[in-house]
């Protein structure tokens, strides 16, 4: 049985969790660009990553440009995003990484990795069937 890893883009630093890297990369659509990591180096470009994003605006800046140019948007409901945003910072207060407000924690840090928000949501069957993500914070384009 093979045994699932962790990969990170070059490009944007964007983390998987699988078998192997996918060949297209889902939040930035570089190809072949994931390399083979270690949960150190996980947890440095997830913590890490400069500025800290330590607050509702500056979330919602984040979200914002994430979603540029893409075939989603972030909820155009303004004060459900800024509840998320603040169940987001809580979420790292009390469990030290961003997790989506949505999902419950296990406590396995190699199974809560695939909760940090923003979730590889485009994959998940709620969002073909819905057009939303597990929590309402992206949609689908019109």
């Amino acid at each position: 049985m093979a045994v699932k890893k962790l990969w990170r883009c070059n490009v944007c630093n964007d983390i998987h969790y699988g078998i192997k890297g996918p060949v297209i990369c889902p939040t930035c659509g570089a190809k072949n660009a994931f390399s083979l990591i270690d949960y150190p180096e996980t947890k440095k470009v997830i913590i890490d990553r400069g500025e800290r994003l330590d607050t509702v605006d500056k979330l919602l800046e984040v979200w914002d440009k994430f979603a540029e140019g893409k075939t989603f948007m972030v909820n155009p409901d303004r004060e459900f995003v800024k509840t998320l945003a603040r169940g987001e910072l809580e979420n790292e207060k009390n469990h030290g990484l961003k997790y989506c407000p949505c999902r419950i924690t296990t406590g396995d840090l190699e199974e809560d990795l695939n909760l940090i928000c923003p979730c590889n949501f485009f994959i998940q069957p709620v969002y073909k069937e819905t057009g939303e993500c597990w929590c309402g914070l992206f949609v689908k384009r019109q």
